[in-house]
């Protein structure tokens, strides 16, 4: 525990210098965003023309994404029929329904052949998975030499596990998400037998790039003390469903910058075969 800051400290020391420490922090340290994990699929050696699997895919942009940058044929795997439908209208009309197909499908049960992706690819999914078997069906369809991507928003060190679970099976409720940590996520790596190659930190960044360029996070900020102080105001207007998702996803924006949140990659592979005696 750091030693407790004394009264001089809090209110002579530290009031000549905050001025400048504000402006000082004013100061962007050039945070990364979203497209810096696609940036990580360009270290990874995946060859072009090999076969990759969205896993979770949504509406299809990263998958869509995967395809025009890298020129790999993409599988997109999603349990939300609406999702499935939405991302095979949009490779159509942009003209990658040749290179890009969507299915309807979980982590857990993906509809992909034994060995057969050189890449799988999961982003901001495996807090509504089962982590042991998630991780054993990419393990099923990652061929040899194949690679997987996992980045995910996971608890972080500033969030008590009590806080955890309010948060993720309270605010968070829908989809049956659950708090995960980093670790949990490389225990199950390595149970399905596999391992990590590189564990990439991007902590609250997205957050602060957010904020940077938009003000999103501040928006979001002002947002939750809104619905915090008269949630009747928003549950008549909007339902109580409603009001859940909103709170859930405010707090998310919020947390992600203040290390309740953090974000990271993990990168894995099958380990390497001892050579043969």
């Amino acid at each position: 525990m750091a030693e407790k800051i004394t009264l001089d400290e809090s209110y002579d020391d530290f009031p000549r210098i905050e001025e400048a420490f504000q402006v000082f922090l004013d100061q962007s340290l050039e945070p990364r965003g979203p497209e810096s994990v696609l940036d990580l699929v360009a270290t990874l050696r995946v060859p072009t023309g090999g076969t990759a699997v969205d896993v979770g895919c949504g509406e299809g942009r990263d998958a869509l994404q995967l395809s025009r940058r890298f020129g790999l044929r993409v599988h997109g795997v999603d349990p939300v029929h609406r999702h499935v439908e939405i991302a095979t209208a949009a490779a159509e009309s942009e003209g990658l329904s040749d290179t890009v197909e969507f299915h309807l499908g979980s982590a857990e049960s993906l509809p992909i052949a034994d060995a057969s992706a050189d890449l799988v690819w999961c982003k901001e999914v495996l807090m509504f998975a089962d982590l042991g078997e998630a991780l054993r069906e990419f393990a099923r369809v990652l061929r040899t030499s194949g690679v997987g991507l996992i980045f995910q928003f996971f608890t972080g060190p500033r969030m008590t596990e009590e806080e955890a679970d309010e948060f993720w099976t309270g605010d968070l409720s829908y989809g049956e998400a659950r708090s995960i940590r980093p670790s949990d996520v490389e225990a199950a790596i390595a149970a399905a037998g596999l391992r990590v190659r590189e564990r990439v930190e991007f902590a609250g960044e997205w957050g602060e790039y957010a904020q940077e360029r938009s003000g999103t996070g501040g928006r979001r900020l002002v947002h939750v003390a809104r619905l915090l102080r008269d949630p009747d105001r928003y549950i008549r207007r909007f339902g109580e469903t409603n009001y859940r998702i909103m709170l859930g996803d405010c707090l998310w924006h919020v947390y992600r910058m203040i290390g309740k949140l953090e974000g990271a990659a993990l990168i894995f592979e099958r380990p390497p075969h001892p050579p043969a005696a």
